[in-house]
């Protein structure tokens, strides 16, 4: 008897001790979880009805996103995106809607460049999730006011300008992110929110930072409007 006794004592402990790592395990899946995923972390928990099935979505976009191979981009090609996108803040100014819509499309061209895969937005949002957790919302958020229709119909309504405005903010901080980041290294840069952009409905969404004087370019120097224009090479 005191030999079965001690070995449903030992059988207990090893059950016991199995649990506790077993809980220390999913503790620290969860904890790389959040750590990554941010803010993305509530808002899918919050779609969920329990955290498991929240989690398991989460390890399968983490999944999706580390079997790419996202590459920095070139000193070039920076310079080029970033021409371009300069070229967007000046036709904001006279089109806000056609501006807004060339900078959804120029952050998904950097994004294709970087080597995410083309496909639909809500993909690309997901990916874009494991990597840059605090812009993802923002991301969205400008997608949905550049893709909204106010009249119900097929044809896009008219547009609110400081929605437009709204919406450039939230697609430079993401383009910043992309532009700016090496793979993995998540959200470093800390974009400027609505507070950098100047009011009035003919002003332009302000850069992240204020060039020094000698150094503003001349709108009437800079390329024709337009994602099809290509920068000259700057003076040494």
């Amino acid at each position: 008897m005191l030999t079965v006794g001690w070995i449903l004592l030992v059988i207990c402990a090893v059950a016991v001790l199995g649990s506790v790592m077993l809980l220390g395990q999913r503790d620290s899946r969860r904890a790389r979880l959040q750590r990554r995923f941010g803010p993305e972390y509530d808002r899918v928990l919050a779609e969920h009805t329990d955290r498991r099935s929240a989690e398991r979505q989460l390890r399968q976009i983490a999944e999706r996103r580390d079997a790419l191979t996202i590459n920095p981009l070139t000193q070039a090609d920076r310079a080029t995106y970033t021409v371009r996108w300069e070229t967007l803040q000046t036709r904001f100014v006279d089109d806000p809607a056609e501006a807004t819509s060339l900078a959804d499309a120029l952050v998904g061209e950097v994004m294709r460049a970087r080597g995410y895969p083309a496909g639909s937005f809500a993909e690309r949002a997901e990916l874009l999730s494991a990597d840059h957790p605090r812009v993802v919302a923002g991301y969205r958020e400008a997608h949905q006011r550049t893709t909204a229709k106010p009249d119900g119909k097929s044809a896009p309504g008219r547009r609110d300008t400081e929605s437009l405005r709204s919406a450039f903010v939230r697609y430079r901080e993401v383009f910043n992110q992309l532009v700016g980041s090496n793979p993995g290294s998540g959200d470093k840069a800390a974009p400027t929110g609505d507070k950098a952009v100047p009011t009035g409905d003919k002003a332009a969404p302000a850069d992240d930072k204020a060039a020094p004087p000698g150094d503003r370019q001349d709108p009437k120097e800079r390329p024709a409007a337009g994602l099809a224009a290509t920068p000259a090479k700057r003076e040494a």
